[in-house]
Parts: structure tokens; sequence; C-alpha cells
């Protein structure tokens, strides 16, 4: 008796019957649909999502490629020095041979208890405020007029960036001179008025008067150039729709420029006061901390009090201390101004 055969599988050329599997996994999106239809709802994909995605791409072999020799170099010239002047700082260490006697937090009270130091963190405090409320929105108002590509803005702008060119040595040394009252410039100006001219940079606070000034005079040239090349990042596009919009000069500038150079401004402030916050060789050529420790920063105490002095395990003290005010300074301002907007 012929076994009767299922007639499904007598012709080959019939298509095979769909499952519900295969069914289910036709209507999937595929891998990139996925991340697309993810972009376009606004849904942030995981830590692991985002590690695959970076070790499928080639920007993993770039990594891989690049990162170790700036890793090394930042390891060397960086995160190393910072460790041994923290280890330093628990000795009362000269810098000659291997740190034997060990004082704990010894150099971190002496650093808390000196007056002078706190007079140092407050001039550092002086010039964060000048360049931010002084030397920022001058270089901002000069770099709105002189930002077009005529040639006597270019002049212009040449001539206002040189004395960031020049060296900070070299600029507290011109004007070292220039504040000498025997035999500077202000001692001929006063010479042709009949009159005696005073030791600036020997009288205290006029000596920090003086200083605060060179430092507006040596960066004002650069924050000016970040806020040229803003300006040139904004569309004329944009101020012309104003423009034919009713809008003044004033009204775009105050409404439309200001607003799009925000991320420039930021940068410019976040320079200034880490600027200020490392502020050395300018003083040191120009007052040496002078008169009377006076004009003291907090780096150029850390090198008059420590390093000259050959108080190496003091001086890494006051240096790991400046690096937490640093630390959390930066911090802060990124945390209060440097925060990515949330999309809607």
């Amino acid at each position: 008796m012929a076994i009767p055969t299922d007639p499904s599988s007598s012709d080959p050329k019939q298509a095979p019957v769909p499952t519900i599997t295969s069914q289910v996994q036709a209507d999937l999106p595929s891998l990139a649909e996925a991340r697309q239809l993810e972009e376009l709802l606004g849904a942030r994909p995981s830590l692991w999502r985002r590690l695959q995605d970076f070790s499928g791409s080639s920007q993993m072999r770039t990594c891989f490629l690049f990162l170790p020799p700036a890793l090394l170099l930042f390891t060397l010239f960086v995160t190393w020095p910072v460790v041994e002047a923290a280890y330093y700082s628990f000795f009362n260490w000269n810098g000659y041979g291997a740190p034997s006697k060990w004082i704990g937090l010894e150099n971190f009270l002496r650093v808390l208890n000196d007056p002078i130091f706190y007079h140092s963190l407050f001039n550092n405090l002086l010039i964060v405020l000048v360049s931010a409320f002084i030397q920022v929105p001058m270089a901002l108002a000069l770099a709105l007029l002189i930002s077009d590509k005529s040639r006597s803005s270019v002049i212009f702008r040449a001539i206002f960036f040189l004395p960031y060119i020049l060296g900070e040595i070299v600029a507290g040394l011109i004007w070292r001179y220039i504040y000498d009252g025997n035999y500077g410039v202000l001692a001929v100006v006063y010479r042709w008025f009949g009159q005696q001219a005073p030791e600036v940079l020997a009288t205290e606070g006029w000596a920090t008067a003086a200083l605060l000034l060179v430092v507006v005079w040596k960066y004002f040239g650069f924050h000016m150039a970040l806020f040229v090349a803003g300006r040139q990042g904004v569309g004329d596009d944009v101020l012309e729709a104003a423009k034919i919009d009713g809008a003044t000069r004033w009204q775009s500038t105050l409404n439309i420029v200001l607003p799009l150079m925000r991320p420039v401004i930021v940068l410019s402030l976040f320079f200034s006061i880490l600027g200020s916050l490392q502020a050395f060789a300018i003083i040191v050529a120009l007052t040496d901390g002078g008169p009377s420790n006076s004009t003291h920063s907090a780096v150029s105490y850390l090198y008059n009090f420590g390093i000259k002095r050959m108080r190496v395990g003091f001086g890494s003290a006051i240096g790991v201390t400046l690096f937490i005010i640093c630390v959390l300074v930066m911090v802060l301002y990124k945390r209060l101004f440097m925060r990515p907007k949330e999309g809607r």
C-alpha cells in the first residue's frame, strides 16, 4: 500500500510558509533605524550602547593610536608632579637628598596661618574682578566696533593685540622702566610740570594699582581677539532681518549679537579667571611681590617663600592648596556657566 505524500513537499518551487517568528523578525526595525528612532524621540542611549557604538567605530582605532602617548606625557608632566608635591608637603625638606623629616600637616597649618598667603589670594581676587568687570567688557565693546573686515579695523586689531605677543617678563620690565620715578617715562612727564615723580612701585596701594593696569594692558588684546572671532561668527542675514523688522543697531547688538556670543563671553571669562589664578611672571618682573609683600599672587608667594628660600616642603603645601582652590573654582564656574543646555 502506497504511503500518501505531502503535496507541499512534492513541489520544490512552492514558497515556504512564513512562521510567526520570521514575521516578527521582519517587522523589527534595523539597528540603524532603531538608533534613528531614539534620536527623533530624544532618548539618551545607555552607557553600554554608547560603548558598543564607540568600540565598533574607527574612533576606537584612532584612540588606541594617539591616546597612549598623550596619556604618558600627561602622567609624567602633570599627574606625577602633583602626586610628588602632595608627598613632599608632609616633610620639612630643603630640596637636597631624600626627604626624611616627617612633620605631617604642619606645613599646611603654616600656610593657613600666614596673613601674607591670604593677602596674596586677595590680590588674585582683585585681578579676577578687574579682568571680569573692566578688561573683558572693554574688550567686548572694542571688538564690536572693529569686528568688520576693513583695513583700518585690521590695523587697530593688530595694535591692540601686540601687547599679548610680548612675553610676561618683557612686559613687566617695560612697565617697570615706565614707572621708575628717577629715569622712567613717568619721571619725564612729571619733570615737564616741574614736579618730583612718585615712586609708584615702592608705595603700597599704588603698586597694586600699577600691577592691575599692566595686567589689563597685557591681556586686553587676547580677549578682544576672541570677541572679534565670536562677532564675525554671527551671520549677517540675521542682522539684516532684524534691520528690516525695524530694530536699531543697539537693539540688534543687545538682543541678537550678545546672546549669540554668549559661549565666547563665557570662554573669555574662564580664561581670565584661570589666568588670574596663575599670575606669576609679570609680578616677579614688575614688583617681585613688593613693597612689603603687598603685591604677591598665590604663585609668586609660593616661589618667594617656598622655592626661593629652599623650603620645598612648605612650597609644596602651598602648591597643593592652590591646586585645590583652582579645581574648586573651575568646577564651580563650569557648573554655573558652562553647563550644556538640556534638550526640550
